[in-house]
C-alpha cells in the first residue's frame, strides 16, 4: 500500500479529521502529510488540521472553524431526544478564545465541565447536557437529560458530581 494510502486509512481509523500532530504521534512525517494534501488524498480544514475527502462535513467545519460541536446539535448525533432542530450548528468556543466571528451557529462560551482533548471535534455527553441546561427551556432540557440517562452515555450520579450551574 503506498505511504499516501496509510495515511488516509489513519486519518479514516481517527474519525476522518484529526490533527496533523495526531499523525505526526503515529510516526507519519509532515512531508508525507504535504505530500497526502498535495496529491488530493486528503484536504486541510485549517492548519494542524487535516480530513479525508469523504469526511462528515459538519465535522470538517468545525475542524475549519476551531470550534467543538456541543448541546442540541451533539445531542441530536448521539441519538437524544431534542426538541428543536433548528438546523443552526450549537458549538463550543473557549471562553479564553479571542475574535467573535461570525460563524452561522450558535456559539456557547462556557467553560466545560469536563476538560475536552485537544483533537476532538465533539463534546463529552457531560459538557453537552450541561450546555443544553443554559440553552434550552427546562423542561426540554430535562427530556434531553432523561434521553441520555436511559441510553446509557451518563450515569446521574456522575453528573451530580459535577460542578453544574444552576440551571442543570
Amino acid at each position: 500500500m503506498p505511504h499516501t494510502d496509510l495515511i488516509v486509512t489513519a486519518v479514516a481509523r481517527l474519525g476522518g479529521v484529526t490533527r496533523t500532530a495526531r499523525l505526526i504521534e503515529l510516526g507519519f512525517s509532515r512531508r508525507d502529510l504535504h505530500a497526502a494534501v498535495q496529491a488530493g488524498s486528503l484536504i486541510r480544514p485549517r492548519r494542524g488540521w487535516v480530513a479525508c475527502r469523504d469526511a462528515d462535513p459538519l465535522l470538517v467545519r468545525v475542524a475549519k472553524l476551531g470550534v467543538i460541536l456541543t448541546c442540541r446539535t451533539q445531542a441530536k448525533r448521539l441519538g437524544l431526544w431534542v426538541h428543536d432542530d433548528s438546523g443552526v450548528a450549537h458549538v463550543a468556543v473557549d471562553p479564553k478564545a479571542t475574535g467573535g466571528r461570525r460563524i452561522g451557529a450558535r456559539i456557547h462560551w462556557s467553560q466545560p465541565l469536563v476538560p475536552r482533548h485537544p483533537d476532538a471535534l465533539e463534546d463529552p455527553i457531560e459538557n453537552v447536557l450541561a450546555n443544553i441546561a443554559e440553552c434550552e427551556p427546562f423542561e426540554q432540557a430535562l427530556a434531553t437529560w432523561d434521553s441520555a440517562f436511559h441510553a446509557g452515555l451518563v450515569e446521574i450520579s456522575a453528573m451530580a458530581r459535577l460542578p453544574l450551574r444552576p440551571a442543570a
